[in-house]
């Protein structure tokens, strides 16, 4: 990835923490325990898997720095039990946790300017990215799980040229997954899904993006019943 690609991910990376951190500091105590769109999971458990996942990608950071090998987590049991024991917590601790895991990434991933952003790593599932791929996927993780807190924030408050990248992204997924379908905006730019040759549904960019990531589709316009898409990673 360009210097100039990466200082733009980082810097929107900044803004959407930001407004993440902004969200979760005007939750009440009595907030935490509502439902999201993570099924099983409260609003207390998608905050604590974010603060997580940042110390998790954070580690793939000192992966791509030194060469020393740094997995994302010890093992799925360990990160299922950090998340379900951080949820306990109050709003201030968990407040505090999110902010300074996303803090400490932060400072890391400013050297991915340098060699360390062509070194690869791995992800939790095995996949190998290079080091400035890994604010991508953190960007990803804020944007989405800000999302499923529901508290107000949706995909059309984030960043359009992300929306765009990822509804394509949510796309080719759905297709490996056996849909067909035809993504339609109201502007009539359409996005094929699978060989794109099956009925056409159509929204914004952000509603189509909510569909595909989590399978809301209450604001989309089609005329067959709408299959559930593929899980999103």
């Amino acid at each position: 990835m360009a210097g100039s690609h990466l200082d733009a991910n980082l810097e929107l990376l900044a803004g959407e923490t930001r407004a993440l951190v902004d969200t979760v500091a005007a939750l009440r105590p009595e907030d935490l325990a509502a439902p999201t769109l993570c099924p099983g999971w409260s609003r207390a458990h998608v905050i604590t898997h974010v603060a997580r996942n940042a110390d998790a990608l954070d580690n793939l950071l000192h992966w791509a720095r030194t060469g020393e090998r740094r997995d994302a987590y010890g093992s799925e049991e360990q990160r299922a039990a950090a998340i379900e024991e951080g949820a306990g917590r109050g709003p201030s601790e968990l407040l505090a946790d999110l902010t300074d895991s996303a803090q400490r990434f932060a400072t890391h991933a400013v050297d991915l300017r340098g060699p360390a952003g062509q070194a690869e790593v791995l992800t939790r599932t095995g996949t190998p990215v290079r080091g400035d791929q890994v604010p991508t996927m953190r960007l990803l993780e804020v944007v989405v799980h800000h999302v499923d807190l529901l508290a107000g924030y949706t995909f059309a408050d984030s960043d359009p040229g992300f929306v765009q990248r990822t509804l394509r992204r949510a796309a080719r997924t759905a297709g490996a997954g056996g849909l067909d379908l035809r993504l339609r905006t109201p502007d009539g730019q359409e996005l094929p899904v699978g060989a794109g040759t099956g009925p056409v549904v159509t929204g914004s960019p952000a509603d189509l993006l909510l569909w595909l990531v989590r399978g809301r589709a209450e604001r989309l316009t089609h005329d067959i019943p709408l299959p559930d898409p593929p899980p999103f990673a």
